[in-house]
């Protein structure tokens, strides 16, 4: 990938990382021996946050004085941590906790307060799902001299059966890899869904988005960047008849629903699921050993991710967004169209978009629009 996304002041990939901390030991993300000693279960605990969501749901707040934005904040970031779960085979029993930073100078108390409903309410929902959830606790913190504007950060801890465990296995033999769509509405889900998810957000802000933010709210930059806001719209350009701030802070999708089933009908058939989140369709990449993904029947792409055409090459896109489908189940073949006949029952486009085999090394190969390109692990 090229320096452009570290110009923003960020990473995509985190290769820095490597080698300091605890592997998933081929998990997608860390399993622990039970928290309560029990041989038949694992414990595992995760911690992601919005990132700079909080910056365009700022943004939003302050054109247009909706402060319904803020509850939809908190959900972007449990769902970022279950979803992540999930893909170890976790799909019930979360326990939630939650850090608000904020500058207090711009981020008023009812604002924190709009978050922590929306953490509460959010629950509910995955309740109402037959998700089982609860809120463990949480803090706020006033960091005005570190923060610009407004952070949420949360933790998930949940207890899996062991039997329930969906490790990542390299494939003997061929296998598909089935994309399920990150945009449209689920039929759970309240509002339709723009797909962006929560990874990507400074590059959308900044590729799409008028300077003009730059200069009526300087709080919202980094003063070092050289060029921060580069694009031409605004949060209420109409896109497909909805406001572009509005795609942009659509909250994250969760899969809990589909996966749960999906798991309890198919299990043995699945050699692994992706969260396409950081790293965008590249993040598969640093999970399977010795394995050559091919990539090249993705789902039709989101309006809010074609605004983004001519903004970036393909491949560094593609690197940083999900560009359509956030999970990918590797499956066995046979097992393919049961899969995306469960997903299509839940309102998501689902399709086969490629395949996994055995291979000397890690490798992918993508091919979208007409250009082809090949990952490797750096």
């Amino acid at each position: 990938m090229s320096d452009w996304y570290r110009q923003l002041g960020v990473s995509a990939h985190k290769a820095f990382l490597r080698g300091v901390g605890a592997e998933s030991q081929g998990f997608f993300a860390r399993v622990l021996p039970d928290i309560a000693g029990d041989p038949a279960y694992r414990f595992a605990l995760h911690a992601d946050g919005v990132g700079t969501k909080g910056i365009l749901a700022y943004l939003w707040w302050k054109e247009t004085g909706d402060a319904s934005v803020w509850e939809g904040l908190a959900q972007d970031a449990l769902i970022m941590n279950t979803d992540d779960l999930a893909c170890v085979g976790a799909t019930e029993g979360f326990v939630f906790s939650t850090v608000v930073t904020r500058n207090a100078v711009q981020i008023p108390d009812e604002v924190v307060q709009g978050v922590i409903r929306g953490v509460y309410h959010c629950v509910e929902w995955l309740n109402e799902l037959g998700i089982r959830a609860e809120v463990g606790g949480g803090e706020t913190a006033d960091m005005t001299d570190v923060v610009r504007t407004v952070g949420l950060e949360a933790v998930a801890a949940v207890r899996v059966p062991e039997k329930a465990l969906l490790p990542i296995r390299r494939p003997e033999r061929p296998i598909v890899v089935v994309g399920l769509s990150s945009y449209g509405q689920a039929t759970y889900e309240r509002f339709p869904n723009s797909g962006i998810g929560c990874n990507g957000l400074t590059a959308a802000r900044y590729l799409l988005l008028s300077e003009e933010y730059a200069r009526r709210y300087p709080e919202t930059v980094e003063p070092a960047l050289s060029r921060p806001y580069q694009g031409s719209y605004t949060l209420l350009t109409e896109v497909v008849g909805e406001a572009l701030g509005k795609l942009l802070l659509s909250p994250t999708r969760t899969y809990l629903p589909l996966l749960r089933e999906l798991y309890q009908a198919h299990r043995g058939a699945i050699y692994g699921v992706i969260h396409c989140t950081g790293g965008g369709q590249r993040k598969a990449l640093k999970y399977f050993p010795a394995t050559y993904i091919r990539k090249e029947n993705f789902l039709p792409l989101p309006p809010v991710f074609a605004l983004l055409e001519g903004k970036r090459p393909w491949q560094e896109l593609f690197e940083v967004f999900n560009m359509g489908h956030r999970i990918e189940v590797y499956v066995e073949p046979t097992a393919a169209q049961e899969v995306i006949a469960i997903s299509a029952r839940y309102g998501i486009s689902a399709q086969v978009i490629g395949e996994a085999r055995p291979a000397e090394r890690a490798m992918m190969e993508v091919s979208f629009a007409g250009e082809r390109w090949v990952w490797t692990l750096d």
